[in-house]
């Protein structure tokens, strides 16, 4: 489904997780990329979600993942990558529709405390899907807990 050149969501947040994932480090990892020498950590959140919109998707469980974004790269040629859309269904055990969305690392702390406490939905624009993902292109929390028009 998610074939279309543009596709706008709209998500229901329903649950909170995470926020610290901490653990050793395989040795494939480069030393450069490791924490304390032999750790690895994650500071992902992950959101339960329910699509209400499009109607071909509605009612559909979404897992969205929030990462920090560390630094913008800025190209004349390509978008900002911001965040995607990838239909998992099949490919992992209760997999389904996902998404990763990149919030600025200087936001992040007024996005967590958003989301604990006034954020209940989440828009979403993907653009260029090839059936199993979709590029962002923009995306918005609001806390409104009117259904979509």
């Amino acid at each position: 489904m998610l074939t279309k050149a543009r596709l706008d969501f709209l998500i229901e947040l329903r649950g909170y997780d995470g926020g610290l994932g901490l653990m050793p480090c395989p040795p494939s990892v480069p030393k450069a990329h490791r924490f304390q020498s032999g750790l690895i950590y994650s500071r992902m959140i992950e959101i339960e979600g329910r699509v209400l919109a499009p109607d071909g998707l509605a009612d559909q469980r979404m897992r969205i993942w929030l990462d920090q974004l560390e630094s913008w790269h800025l190209s004349r040629s390509e978008p900002p990558h911001i965040g995607d859309i990838y239909d998992r269904t099949g490919e992992v055990p209760g997999g389904g529709l996902e998404t990763t969305l990149y919030i600025p690392k200087d936001a992040w702390l007024t996005a967590i405390s958003c989301l604990s406490t006034v954020w209940r939905r989440l828009r979403l624009t993907g653009a260029d899907g090839d059936g199993r993902g979709m590029r962002l292109v923009d995306f918005s929390f609001s806390s409104s807990s009117l259904p979509a028009r």
